[in-house]
């Protein structure tokens, strides 16, 4: 789960946003249960118990287990609702676990690949207590975990006999750098929609609707310039404020015309409800343009964006 705006310094990566350090500072003062504390080779990790279970990743908190049904339950449902078929699922990031807990509740589901980069965060989400939290549902023999980096992944040109997947889930970092951005380009996009079986849908977390509007628009657009008819939606998460979501198909889709029909704790019941922007959003629209590995546009949207919130 990909959250609000980053700062960083020369010595160190800080993705969390000057409120996130803030609550975190407090929170260790309090000395609280300290789950897990390290370094991988890509992120400092901190999992602490206060009155809620809290995950920070170089200092940006990822999810609290007071809340974090609202961002999973709407990066997982609408999509899994609107595919044709859910036999085959792709997840991108989400090593915690969430979202594969959430499309584990459909039985028609057969398969699920997660690809997630940092085996850390995988042995983290097979463990008490995000184990219990997440339903042990990395250990669900319909899930197979690749510890693999998505971009390399999707470089290559998918082989005639490639799985087809129904619905595929991104739910990445927020592209914060070069690096980050070019999770979100045309070019590999495309590279992913090649994956894609007839009909299927594809949703990808979009960051904050309040804070990064041109980074929201932009992975709008991005998806548009694949061939993909591409709706918008966000949910307000008590933790983060409200976010954005892109969900796209080849085929043309009307969001919001069927009910989920799994048990969820946050959704209206009535889809099309997630699909109303605020007006003041869809003003900036046409401020950004799409991102590519030629024009790598997003990172300085969201620097830019992130000064203009600060």
């Amino acid at each position: 789960m990909a959250k609000r705006m980053t700062t960083s310094t020369s010595s160190n990566i800080v993705r969390g946003d000057i409120w996130d350090q803030k609550t975190l500072k407090h929170l260790l003062q309090r000395k609280p249960k300290i789950l897990y504390k390290g370094k991988s080779r890509y992120q400092n990790i901190v999992l602490l118990e206060a009155k809620d279970i809290r995950l920070y990743l170089d200092k940006q908190l990822q999810f609290s287990s007071l809340d974090e049904r609202f961002y999973h339950e709407a990066l997982v449902h609408p999509a899994m609702t609107m595919s044709p078929s859910r036999r085959h699922v792709l997840i991108l990031g989400g090593g915690d676990g969430f979202a594969v807990r959430e499309v584990l509740k459909y039985r028609d589901v057969k398969t699920v690949d997660l690809i997630e980069l940092d085996p850390k965060m995988i042995k983290i989400a097979k463990s008490k207590p995000v184990s219990v939290l997440n339903n042990r549902s990395l250990f669900d023999k319909r899930v197979k975990v690749h510890q693999k980096d998505a971009r390399l992944v999707f470089s290559k040109t998918p082989k005639p006999n490639s799985k087809a997947y129904n619905v595929i889930i991104l739910d990445f970092p927020d592209p914060y750098d070069k690096v980050l951005s070019k999770l979100y380009t045309k070019e590999f996009f495309k590279s992913i929609a090649k994956s894609l079986a007839p009909g299927g849908i594809i949703v990808i977390q979009s960051n904050s609707t309040e804070d990064m509007p041109r980074v929201y628009w932009s992975i709008y657009h991005t998806l548009k310039s694949v061939g993909l008819f591409t709706k918008s939606y966000n949910v307000y998460v008590p933790s983060f404020g409200d976010w954005g979501f892109q969900i796209a198909s080849f085929k043309k889709f009307v969001p919001g015309r069927k009910k989920v029909s799994v048990a969820n704790e946050t959704l209206p019941k009535n889809l099309s409800a997630l699909f109303k922007l605020p007006k003041d959003l869809l003003r900036d629209k046409n401020a950004a343009l799409p991102n590519s590995l030629k024009n790598l546009r997003l990172f300085k949207y969201f620097q830019l964006d992130q000064k203009e919130a600060l």
